[in-house]
């Protein structure tokens, strides 16, 4: 009598449960969106329209032709390419070359996503990736920023403050209000904190993402810069323009907390979030960058698994005795 073959399958640990489905949680990011995006079409008009939607259209035609190129099953309805796409778009100017952000599509699904075997096997974020492959290639193209509509600053308030220094930094007179509501020059879907927090609170509310990243970020990164400027206000920026200006709140709700690079477990996401709060800092006060929220990210990244390893104790196992 033969024995039957039951297929045996193993994969890496760790291993979670959960009731969301690969395409609840990516279309549920992409609802959350969409107060960002309704900000980024009214400050950036029609430009903005164009980078989103061809970020968006290019990482699903290459997706698609990778899977068919590596004999892959055909993913591209679950929403993670369409969602890869579209952060990618926002993080750029309004007037970015068409070329650019196929380019920059087509690095994040290629180099930071179908080489490592797809969804789920990419150990650093697939849109910071195709981000940081522009920004070293083509610095000028995609920091070529746009004043929005009813502004009258052209630049993000953290590049006048690397590059100009505090004094031409308080010559603009940033309000903070005006901040909030998105009325700076920045990517095109990063500038508006009120829209993003709403979209990060439905990820939070519906369970998709936790407090623990988001909270860890912008907390490690409000301390850090207090102590800063409590230092010195003459040499540092108050606490409050680096939470409103640049990518760090974007970065917190929708880049740091992608399940695929981030650790699992509660304690390690928050441990994961004030690291990369604290790397923000570090790069916006001594790197050369204005912004530091992609690099910081993608460092955190590679900690991630080793931040995994922080877990309970096995339920019966007893401590080793001496």
């Amino acid at each position: 009598m033969e024995t039957p073959n039951y297929p045996f399958y193993v994969s890496f640990p760790p291993h979670v449960f959960v009731r969301k489905s690969i395409p609840t949680i990516m279309y549920n990011h992409l609802l959350a969106l969409v107060p960002a995006v309704a900000a980024a079409l009214y400050y950036f008009r029609i430009g903005a329209l164009k980078v989103m939607l061809l970020a968006m259209v290019s990482a699903m035609v290459f997706e698609a032709l990778m899977q068919k190129f590596l004999k892959r099953d055909i993913t591209i309805s679950d929403g993670s390419a369409a969602l890869s796409g579209l952060l990618l778009g926002m993080l750029l100017p309004p007037n970015c070359p068409w070329w650019v952000v196929v380019i920059g599509a087509g690095s994040a699904i290629i180099i930071g996503k179908q080489i490592y075997g797809g969804l789920g096997n990419n150990p650093f974020n697939t849109t910071l990736i195709g981000w940081v492959i522009l920004r070293l290639s083509w610095p000028d193209r995609i920091a070529s920023w746009v004043e929005p509509f009813g502004g009258e600053i052209p630049d993000p308030p953290l590049n006048v403050f690397k590059f100009d220094g505090l004094e031409s930094f308080l010559d603009y007179d940033f309000q903070y209000l005006k901040l909030f509501l998105g009325s700076q020059a920045g990517g095109i879907g990063t500038i508006c904190i009120l829209a993003l927090l709403a979209g990060g609170l439905y990820l939070i509310i519906r369970r998709i993402i936790s407090w623990h990243i988001p909270v860890g970020l912008l907390g490690s990164l409000f301390v850090f810069a207090s102590i800063l400027w409590l230092v010195n206000e003459e040499a540092y920026l108050p606490p409050l323009f680096h939470l409103l200006s640049g990518t760090a709140v974007f970065g917190a709700f929708f880049v740091a907390t992608d399940p695929v690079t981030s650790p699992l477990r509660p304690l390690p996401k928050l441990i994961y979030g004030i690291m990369c709060g604290i790397l923000i800092m570090i790069i916006r006060t001594w790197g050369k960058y204005p912004d530091g929220t992609a690099f910081a990210i993608l460092l955190c990244n590679a900690a991630a698994p080793l931040l995994n390893k922080i877990r309970p104790k096995p339920y019966g196992k007893e401590e080793p005795v001496a």
